[in-house]
């Protein structure tokens, strides 16, 4: 019996040595106000895989570790993209880079990709620098992968700044959304830089704004906003390669602003596009993912708003209609607030489970109230306009 363990434990060993796949992660070092290297400064937004912060990518390591894979990190001014740096790679992820690659490194990445090579790649203005010093218009962050990028039919554009974005509709039933184009994987954006689609790339999901209120436009850097070329996931197969280009970084951080590894299904997706950059399509890599979290869909609420106004007291007495059609146990709660007005108004019955509130106005004027629905990960906001003459 004991001799049997120890060949089961060979055999086992031999397994993962021969099926392991190799992920090399690039990053980058710039200031906050755009100086690259960052020198003494702090390192903005590195998004390193081994920082366990809001903003490092230590959970995004553990997912990709947790489907079979093995993951390191590069310095993108120590490295020259070429076939001895690529002869060892599966996935080529690139991450915070700014550094320019020149046009023999995307021919040479090419040729790799056409042998059997994947690559992942996402941009984010964040790679230029803190917003409000160098703000969303530089180009730092998107010239770094586009040199590479354009040439697979994916261009990233300008980040618009345009707030946030829940993508669970796709094109096409695929391994990315585990042959389910209605809803299966959700995965949440905060920007962002949209990635223009041209040949040999093709839309696997549009942009789209999921119920989470992401305006559908473009920079103006970038002209008009075109919704069959201006999209939040790309993929190409090149030869016997893949390439992929994602509309937003801020999904696969640990914890920081605007989205997160951990919100809606982005974890899973982290597995599934780097699992398809490597040629594998295959259910079983997710059988011994012990961190996995198995819960219902959480999907936006939907919030409708209606009111009448009383003359005698000078008061709106409004209802509002919230539409919850997910099965996650988690009951939205709505918050009301002035926003706008040239009096305080004085808010009746207003607590979180309040569709009914009474609001006082006591001025004429033009007043504008906000409505946020609490829902799990979401916050989805209604205005409501109205005049006192």
């Amino acid at each position: 019996m004991k001799h049997k363990i120890i060949l089961l434990a060979i055999s086992l060993i031999c397994f993962l040595a021969v099926d392991a796949q190799n992920i090399v992660y690039v990053y980058g070092d710039v200031a906050a106000d755009g100086a690259i290297p960052s020198g003494s400064k702090e390192p903005f937004h590195q998004m390193r895989l081994n920082d366990e912060g809001d903003l490092g990518m230590s959970g995004f390591k553990k997912a990709l570790e947790a489907v079979g894979f093995t993951i390191s990190e590069v310095y993108d001014q120590e490295i020259v993209i070429n076939a001895k740096f690529l002869k060892e790679i599966d996935v080529l992820i690139l991450g915070s880079n700014q550094r320019v690659f020149i046009e023999a490194e995307a021919k040479a990445l090419k040729r790799w990709v056409k042998k059997g090579g994947g690559v992942i790649a996402w941009s984010d203005s964040g790679f230029g620098g803190e917003y409000s010093i160098v703000g969303v218009d530089n180009e730092v962050g998107r010239i770094s992968d586009n040199v590479l990028m354009e040439q697979f039919g994916m261009r990233f554009l300008t980040d618009n700044g345009a707030g946030n974005y829940l993508v669970n509709e796709y094109v096409q039933d695929h391994f990315i959304n585990k042959n389910n184009k209605h809803k299966g994987v959700a995965f949440r954006g905060e920007g962002v830089s949209f990635v223009r689609v041209s040949k040999p790339a093709v839309i696997l999901a549009k942009a789209q704004e999921g119920g989470l209120g992401g305006r559908l436009v473009v920079n103006s850097n970038d002209g008009e906003f075109n919704e069959n070329t201006d999209v939040a996931l790309a993929i190409a197969e090149i030869g016997k390669g893949r390439v992929i280009g994602i509309f937003d970084r801020n999904l696969f951080w640990n914890a920081g602003a605007g989205t997160r590894l951990s919100h809606s299904d982005n974890r899973v997706f982290a597995q599934r596009i780097a699992l398809w950059a490597a040629g594998i399509e295959d259910e079983q890599r997710f059988a011994n993912d012990t961190n996995a979290l198995v819960s219902a869909i959480n999907t936006p609420p939907t919030i409708s708003i209606d009111y009448t106004y009383s003359k005698t007291d000078n008061s709106l007495a409004i209802t509002a209609v919230i539409t919850d059609d997910d099965k996650d146990a988690i009951s939205p709660e709505i918050v009301w607030e002035q926003v706008e007005g040239p009096a305080d108004c004085e808010f009746e019955n207003n607590n979180p489970n309040t569709t009914t509130p009474r609001i006082f106005i006591p001025k004429a004027g033009k007043y504008v109230f906000k409505a946020s629905v609490l829902d799990g990960e979401f916050e989805i906001n209604k205005f409501l306009n109205y005049v006192r003459e």
